[in-house]
């Protein structure tokens, strides 16, 4: 990536200043949702509304025109129609903005005339980079800026997420906020009228603050740079991708949506492996190996063992375990299995093997404690997940997996099935010790996976 599109972006996403074109009093419009936006969010910069017969907008003097600023803003966001949008960017790229988030549709994913006007648009804004058209728009949490139209406070995370769909970037937040995983960016790329996926990916791996990447596509302009980008960013940050527009007639309805064809999920499926990244088949199964990269720790190898209290769980985590030809369970050692023996006592009618299913006997801490601790002390286990489920009477074993995950700095992902009200308190304190926390033996299964997968990747790559 060239030095002066880095710098550019870098005012787009670490902004000193804020133009919204097209705010607007009326809560039901666009630009007053993005002013809304901003402040909810906290931004800190200068923020200015510009609107032809407003005053004040959340307490903000509003400007007539963008030349009327005191300055020239780093970012602007464009609230105005698809037609006044393109003549506004080219008044934007003249005057010396940094770059643009059009938020207007009506463009590619509309046929010969979208595209008409689409190419007007990347005509007008030159070497300006533009976030859109056809978006949501962009958050920065850790500039505290939300220049989306839909307002929320802002908390700081590590995972960055690019999506080509405003719904499913929507599902994607609500659903890492249920999860407990926070991001660092959310990016709406829209059509991508200069700024593709691969400018966007080389801009994350620069990023301090993005620690893993994750993509909802339904196609690219340029497939060959992003898969070539993917590849070598993967080799730093993981990259987990959810690809859409995989049916028979996938390219009818993405390009009415931004304007790029699916492509051959066949050839999409066999390039997205070779580049090394992560590939998801849901939103469920992007976020759980999100987090499963924010906070857990990568393995030393491929051997699993798995603990509970309830043998169902385990079976349903091994069946999704086992689908990844370099997962194992491991094989515990004959004094592992003899210490679980002597701590279940005889009154506990299990088998003592992997899986290992404690039964009433790790239904309390102090059982489960120190079963724990002698299935991460065998020296053939590099990775255990935990069940436990939720009880009135029966305290989640929350202190025991973070003193065990720090002593034998080993992977350890926990399943804590229950509600989410009930798990939060104990899953803030597993995530804030490395140990991503999941509600469901599926998704537990989906995060320890991908985790084992980037363990074998590492490994060919010290090979080679």
């Amino acid at each position: 990536m060239g030095i002066e599109l880095l710098k550019r972006l870098d005012r787009i996403f670490y902004p000193r200043s804020v133009a919204v074109i097209g705010a607007g009093v009326d809560p039901t419009k666009v630009g007053h949702a993005v002013m809304d936006s901003l402040v909810t969010g906290k931004f800190e910069g200068r923020i200015y509304p510009i609107h032809t017969r407003h005053e004040k907008i959340f307490g903000y003097p509003v400007f007539k025109d963008v030349e009327d600023l005191p300055e020239i803003p780093d970012l602007a966001v464009v609230a105005l129609n698809q037609s006044s949008s393109v003549q506004m960017v080219k008044k934007l790229r003249e005057i010396g903005v940094s770059g643009a988030v059009v938020l207007a549709g009506g463009y590619a994913e509309m046929g010969d005339y979208g595209r008409e006007l689409q190419e007007n648009l990347r005509e007008a804004a030159g070497l300006m980079p533009v976030i859109g058209p056809n978006t949501l728009g962009l958050i920065n949490t850790h500039a505290k800026l939300n220049v989306t139209f839909y307002p929320r406070e802002l908390v700081t995370g590590n995972v960055s997420f690019l999506s080509q769909s405003g719904g499913i970037g929507l599902a994607i937040k609500s659903l890492a906020h249920d999860q407990g995983l926070k991001f660092s960016k959310w990016i709406g790329v829209g059509n991508r009228v200069n700024l593709e996926f691969h400018h966007l990916l080389d801009y994350l791996n620069h990023d301090d603050h993005t620690k893993v990447i994750g993509i909802f596509t339904e196609g690219s302009g340029n497939p060959r740079a992003m898969i070539e980008t993917m590849k070598r960013v993967s080799l730093k940050k993981p990259i987990i991708i959810y690809k859409a527009g995989q049916g028979k007639f996938a390219d009818k309805v993405t390009v009415t949506h931004t304007g790029a064809a699916a492509g051959s999920s066949r050839v999409w499926e066999g390039a997205l492996r070779q580049s090394g990244v992560e590939v998801a088949n849901s939103v469920n199964e992007l976020v759980a190996m999100c987090k499963a990269f924010s906070f857990g720790i990568v393995p030393k190898g491929p051997n699993i063992a798995i603990f509970t209290h309830t043998a169902g769980p385990s079976i349903v985590a091994w069946d999704i375990l086992q689908q990844e030809p370099y997962c194992e369970l491991a094989t515990l050692g004959d004094e592992s299995l003899q210490s679980i023996a002597q701590i279940l006592g005889p009154s506990v009618p299990v088998v003592y093997k992997n899986p290992v299913d404690g039964a009433a006997g790790a239904f309390l801490t102090k059982p489960f404690h120190d079963i724990a601790e002698v299935i991460l002390k065998d020296k053939n286990v590099d990775s255990m997940l935990a069940i436990f489920c939720e009880h009135k009477n029966w305290q989640y074993p929350t202190q025991a997996l973070v003193e065990l995950r720090n002593h034998f700095n080993k992977t350890v992902v926990a399943c804590f099935i229950g509600s989410i009200e009930h798990i939060e308190p104990a899953r803030s304190i597993l995530h804030e010790a490395g140990i991503p926390t999941y509600c469901t033996p599926e998704d537990a299964a989906f995060g320890l996976k991908s985790l084992i997968r980037k363990t074998k990747q590492t490994f060919f790559q010290s090979e080679t």
